[in-house]
C-alpha cells in the first residue's frame, strides 16, 4: 500500500509541508494520480476519484482568483488523498479550504521540486511498483500454504525467475519501521546480493522483495550443497551484515521445491532475531527456536499441545490452584524440582505435590517425573 507519507518522501521534491495541519495525513492511502492543470468551468470535478493524489499549481487562479478556492474546497468534497499544491499563484490557503481539510480529513500541501509531470511521473512508478510487490505478496501468501513441489518451483520462477536446483531465503527489516526506510533497504540489500552472486559461481541468481512489512531475499543455486549446511551459509550472513542497521533471518539452504520452507525458516529466525536483539540469526544455528517454530506451523501438534495446557488451566479456574504456572517452570527446568521451586518461589514439597495433581489432571499417574517433564516439554513447546 502507498500512503500520502511515501508519496511525501519521493526525491522528486525539493520540499514539501502542509499547509495547514491535518490529523493523520501521511497514513492515508494513495490509489491514483491526477492534476488539475485547468479550471473545469463545466463543474467536472466529479472525474476526481477518492484516493487519487491530486498535483496543481492552480494557475488558472492568476485571471480568476476565486476558483482558486472553489477548486481546492471541491477536491477535498471529492475525499481525494490530498492535494498538493505549487505555490506559484496561491501562497496561503483561504480559511474555508483550511477548515474543510480538517473536517474531512483531505491533507493540502505546498511542495517545491521538479516540473509536474515528472512528479507525476514518479509517483506513478511508485504506485505501479506497488502494484507488482501487492501480486508477489499474493504468490508469496500460495507458497505458504500447503502445495506440491511442482507448484512452489513454479511459483518461485513467477514470483523472481528462479531456476536453480536449491533456493536459500532471507528475511529482512530495518531497524527503523517505516515504509521509506524499507524501500530504501531494499535498493541496498539488492546491490549487496548481487555483489554475493559475483563472488559465489554456484549462485545462479539473487532476487529481493517486499513482503508485508518486511524484504525477502532469494539467493538460488545451481547445484545442491555438499553437506547439511552448505560453507557458503557463513558467507553469506557476513555479506548482509554489510548492508547496514537490519535485523534478519536466513534460512538454510533448500530445493527449489522446498522453497516454502526456506521462507518459513528466514522469518522464524527473524522472529528470534528480533526477540533477542540479535541482528542477524541464522536457522543452521537454532535448536529449540527450530523446533518451537515448526510446532507452531502444525495445527495438529499446536491441537495437540493446546488440549494438554487447557486441562490444566480450567483445573487452575475451578480450584484456584497454580498447576500450569507450575508444569510450565518443570517444562522449563528439564525436569529438575530444585530448579522448578526456585524459579516459582515455592519449596520443593509444594512442587512434588502439584506434580503429582498434574498427573492426575493429565492422566499420567504412572508416568515418572522424567517422563512428566518431556510430555510437558512438548505441550510449552509452542
Amino acid at each position: 500500500m502507498i500512503t500520502v507519507g511515501d508519496v511525501m518522501n519521493m526525491r522528486a521534491f525539493d520540499s514539501i509541508w502542509l499547509a495547514t495541519p491535518c490529523d493523520g495525513a501521511a497514513a492515508r492511502e494513495v490509489t491514483g494520480v491526477g492534476t488539475l492543470d485547468h479550471e473545469p468551468f463545466t463543474g467536472g470535478y466529479e472525474v476526481f476519484t477518492q484516493g487519487e493524489f491530486v498535483f496543481t499549481t492552480l494557475g488558472f487562479a492568476g485571471v480568476h482568483p476565486d476558483l482558486a478556492e472553489e477548486a481546492l474546497l471541491a477536491l477535498i468534497d471529492c475525499g481525494v488523498a490530498a492535494v498538493a499544491v505549487k505555490p506559484v499563484v496561491l501562497k496561503e490557503l483561504p480559511p474555508t479550504v483550511v477548515q474543510a481539510s480538517a473536517a474531512r480529513g483531505v491533507p493540502v500541501f505546498f511542495y517545491e521540486g521538479r516540473y509536474m509531470e515528472r512528479v507525476i511521473a514518479d509517483l506513478m512508478n511508485l504506485l505501479d511498483d506497488d502494484a507488482a510487490e501487492w501480486e508477489r505478496n499474493h504468490l508469496i501468501d500460495l507458497i505458504l500454504a500447503p502445495s506440491d513441489e511442482h507448484a512452489v518451483r513454479s511459483t518461485f520462477f513467477t514470483i523472481a525467475g528462479v531456476t536453480g536446483a536449491t533456493i536459500q531465503c532471507l528475511a529482512i527489516r530495518p531497524v527503523t519501521d517505516d515504509g521509506a526506510s524499507l524501500r530504501a533497504l531494499q535498493k541496498v540489500v539488492e546491490g549487496v546480493l548481487a555483489d554475493y552472486g559475483e563472488r559465489w559461481d554456484d549462485v545462479e541468481r539473487t532476487f529481493v522483495c517486499r513482503y508485508r512489512e518486511m524484504l525477502l531475499g532469494f539467493v538460488s543455486f545451481k547445484r545442491p550443497p555438499l553437506k547439511a549446511i552448505a560453507i557458503s551459509d557463513a558467507d553469506l550472513a557476513k555479506c548482509i551484515a554489510t548492508a547496514g542497521p537490519l535485523v534478519c533471518g536466513i534460512s538454510q539452504e533448500v530445493s527449489l521445491g522446498e522453497g516454502d520452507l526456506a521462507v518459513r525458516q528466514a522469518m522464524a529466525a527473524l522472529r528470534t532475531a528480533e526477540r533477542e536483539d540479535a541482528g542477524i540469526v541464522r536457522w543452521t544455528t537454532l535448536r529449540f527456536d527450530a523446533f518451537r517454530a515448526a510446532a507452531r506451523s502444525d495445527r495438529l501438534y499446536a491441537r495437540a499441545a493446546d488440549l494438554l495446557r487447557s486441562l490444566l488451566f480450567d483445573y487452575d479456574a475451578e480450584h484456584d490452584a497454580d498447576l500450569g504456572a507450575t508444569a510450565e517452570a518443570f517444562a522449563a527446568a528439564y525436569g529438575e524440582v530444585s530448579r522448578t521451586a526456585e524459579a516459582l518461589f515455592q519449596h520443593p514439597n509444594t512442587v512434588r505435590y502439584r506434580l503429582k495433581k498434574i498427573k492426575e489432571v493429565l492422566s499420567v499417574q504412572d508416568a515418572t517425573d522424567r517422563e512428566l517433564a518431556a510430555l510437558l516439554a512438548l505441550a510449552y513447546l509452542t
